[in-house]
């Protein structure tokens, strides 16, 4: 039979341990820029956990999730990065955004190789967050 503080334990083992996400990057690339600018601002930034950037035709469209404490501040750490980013290609059109659902989007543009509709689709997702705001 199993002891109260056996139970215990392994609870706050496995509460400890679910909360242990790592952190994800995803950056896709299908044009003849150099994408390691992306990775290096996104990485080197510490208030940002997660992010998936997309480089279609003349579109970079990135997403980013920022950290637990940083999420008071997640619109401003995007706009900083967003202007980065501009300066760095300056003949993209650069669309940056700390919102889950362009974050989540993005990366379903990445996992699919359907390129068909494509700038559509992100033609789509800029619009629906330049509407919320």
């Amino acid at each position: 039979m199993v002891n109260i503080r056996q139970l215990i334990t392994l609870l706050c083992l496995l509460l400890l341990l679910s909360g242990c996400i790592p952190n994800e990057y995803k950056f896709e690339n299908h044009t003849d820029e150099d994408a390691s600018k992306v990775e290096e601002l996104v990485k080197g930034d510490d208030r940002i956990k997660g992010a998936a950037a997309l480089f279609y035709e003349d579109h970079l469209l990135v997403g980013i999730r920022v950290k637990t404490f940083s999420r008071f501040n997640k619109r401003k750490i995007a706009a900083e990065l967003e202007k980065k980013l501009k300066e760095e290609y300056p003949d993209l059109s650069v669309f940056a955004s700390a919102d889950s659902k362009i974050l989540t989007e993005t990366n379903k543009l990445i996992l699919k190789d359907d390129e068909k509709g494509m700038k559509k689709k992100i033609h789509h997702l800029i619009s629906l967050a330049e509407e919320e705001t």
